[in-house]
């Protein structure tokens, strides 16, 4: 493998972050919130919250990081706001 192939695919695996961000945060919150419903014997109310909040703060973290990178992107531009 080329260096230029070994730098695209690293690019390509860090773009792809994001759908398992949006998959595992949910995920994770939710047993962890199911463990909470577990220990309190109500099952389905902090699984739900825990994994509504994960998925929110997944979205939340890509969007900001989305502004991040375009705002880079822009940077640099001529017709960008200085």
């Amino acid at each position: 493998m080329e260096a230029s192939q070994g730098r695209e695919l690293t690019s390509q695996m860090r773009r792809s972050t994001g759908s398992f961000e949006l998959v595992l945060s949910p995920l994770l919150f939710a047993l962890v919130g199911f463990g909470v419903d577990s220990l309190l014997g109500t099952v389905p109310l902090f699984t739900t919250l825990f994994a509504v909040m994960g998925f929110g703060g997944a979205c939340v973290r890509l969007y900001y990081g989305y502004q991040l990178e375009m705002d880079e992107h822009e940077k640099d531009k001529p017709w960008a706001k200085q």
